[in-house]
């Protein structure tokens, strides 16, 4: 086994004994029956309580699971789930369309890619896993605040803000939020001014669960090598897949 970092493992260990049921600790039964001294134990609680891992109950000054918590066990419940079962769809999708496709989750202001998959060859559109991109990158935003509220909208257009990335990206947040009306309308998004990047066609779908949008499939091509037909077919592929997804998910309206 590898050698454990003390700091870390004792914080574990704070967060372990919760496992027992008991909900709340107070510094001397952590130290108790953690067999830490009280100096250490208050240290890493009030680390612990920093990151919103724990909280303190202002009434009895003892200290419980924290809010941080739950919404690490959301993302990490969304991304193992999204991606399982999306992960056949992006491989299938790729297959037919011979393009590049991408999975994102919207998280921290941002996109996250989580799953992709790439045609063989040496000319292909190629990205890791876990890249951020941001908010505001051609097709694959919009294919997500589209169906956000205009508050959340409004938000991000005041920050962070949008970013030229090339000479056709949209940096008016007036135009930018009249673009999300043909992506509701339509059901899709689509990049074809390389807003985000030159000589780059795309098109972005929205994956939804009972509760909205989850995440987005985008597939991206070299625009030389783009067609019509092919766009068509391509934009066509992904919103089936999207739904398809989106049904597996949960969403009452796929």
């Amino acid at each position: 086994m590898a050698d454990l970092v003390p700091a870390v493992d004792r914080a574990l260990r704070i967060l372990s004994a919760f496992k027992n049921g008991q909900a709340e600790y107070g510094v001397s039964e952590f130290s108790r029956a953690l067999n830490l001294n009280k100096s250490t134990v208050h240290n890493i609680l009030n680390t612990l309580v920093r990151y919103n891992l724990l909280e303190q109950n202002k009434t009895t000054r003892k200290y419980r699971l924290g809010p941080g918590l739950i919404e690490l066990g959301h993302l990490a419940r969304q991304r193992r789930d999204i991606r399982d079962v999306a992960h056949p769809f992006v491989i299938e999708l790729m297959k037919v369309t011979g393009e590049t496709t991408f999975l994102g989750l919207f998280e921290n202001d941002g996109i996250t890619i989580i799953d992709k998959a790439e045609p063989p060859g040496e000319m292909k559109i190629a990205t890791p896993i876990g890249q951020r991109v941001p908010f505001c990158a051609g097709c694959f935003g919009r294919a997500f605040l589209a169906w956000m509220s205009e508050a959340e909208v409004d938000r991000l257009l005041a920050s962070p803000g949008l970013r030229k990335f090339t000479d056709t990206s949209i940096t008016d947040p007036s135009d930018y939020k009249a673009s999300l009306a043909p992506v509701r309308r339509r059901g899709y998004a689509v990049d074809e001014t390389e807003e985000y990047l030159s000589g780059v066609w795309a098109v972005s779908a929205p994956i939804q669960d009972a509760e909205g949008v989850v995440a987005a499939l985008t597939v991206v091509g070299f625009t030389g090598q783009m067609t019509a037909a092919k766009k068509k077919t391509t934009s066509r592929a992904a919103l089936q897949s999207a739904r398809q997804i989106s049904q597996r998910m949960g969403a009452p309206s796929a």
